[in-house]
């Protein structure tokens, strides 16, 4: 079912990208914002140390979200992928990390992520096809 397809096809391009030092509150109203469900975080020389996702900030909300800091709430294992793989890698990453997201590195740069790609863009690709058969 997903055989014929490849990362590209699916990601989203670009991405929403915090700093280190962010307070957890701007980090939450940038995500409703822009109804994003993961951010990623990075320094001032824009190397990438983590993500934070929807459930990282269910984990925190009850503390002080103008105290802490992106850095305090991040996932630091961020997992890649190249847009030329098979989308079957894809869903098969994240089965085996336990992980909604995958950051989609660019072919040329191993360090700068040009997208993302969410479980949900992959469960809503086997709906549709399975309402096609």
């Amino acid at each position: 079912m997903l055989s014929n397809y490849f990362v590209r096809d699916l990601m989203n391009r670009g991405i929403y990208e915090v700093s280190l030092k962010d307070k957890v509150s701007d980090v939450i109203k940038l995500m409703g914002e822009n109804n994003i469900s993961s951010v990623v975080v990075s320094d001032d020389n824009n190397v990438y140390w983590g993500i934070i996702t929807d459930i990282d900030i269910l984990k925190h909300y009850t503390e002080n979200l103008d105290e802490l800091k992106a850095e305090d709430i991040m996932i630091s294992k961020l997992i890649t992928i190249s847009p030329t793989a098979p989308l079957e890698k894809a869903a098969a990453l994240m089965a085996e990390n336990n992980i909604h997201h995958l950051y989609v590195v660019s072919e040329l740069r191993e360090d700068k992520i040009i997208g993302v790609l969410s479980s949900k863009d992959i469960v809503k690709l086997i709906s549709e096809k399975l309402s096609s058969q």
